[in-house]
């Protein structure tokens, strides 16, 4: 394992990094990352969002934000309504509870980032979030080739 190839092992390391992410905000915060994902995203918005639009916001498969909708209504933090306009289009918005559960955990969030970035420089992160930014550009574009 130790003779693969740089990029396979920064893509290994890239995995066991955000794994480990997504434990410490489970374990600090009380609830699972991509729960939190839609929570904050729902209460950044102020008002509603199509289940199509957290899709799209999100990045993730529309089935795997239909079962984390589910749940996250059975917790009464959503609520989930037919679009006006469009009765295709499910739309969601925080309940009271939900807002009130996002407005606690904020500060409970920024101290888990703190914690977990203090031992970075200013010049650290901005490359981190350069070199990130440059691999997930490079990772989109990957994805829409035929690379067989």
């Amino acid at each position: 394992m130790m003779n693969e190839f740089p990029q396979l092992q920064a893509a290994q390391q890239l995995g066991r990094t955000y794994r480990s992410l997504m434990a410490a905000f489970d374990q600090q915060l009380g609830m699972p990352l991509p729960r939190w994902r839609i929570l904050i995203s729902l209460y950044q918005e102020e008002g509603s969002l199509s289940q199509k639009q957290l899709v799209r916001l999100l990045r993730i498969d529309p089935a795997a934000v239909t079962r984390q909708l589910k749940s996250i209504e059975s917790l009464g933090l959503i609520e989930r309504f037919t679009d006006e306009q469009d009765n295709r289009l499910t739309n969601v918005r925080l309940s009271p509870a939900g807002r009130e559960l996002v407005e606690a955990t904020l500060p409970r969030r920024r101290r888990l980032v703190e914690a977990m970035l203090q031992d970075f420089s200013d010049q650290d992160l901005n490359q981190l979030i350069t070199l990130l930014g440059n691999w997930e550009s490079a990772l989109l574009k990957a994805a829409d080739k035929d690379l067989l």
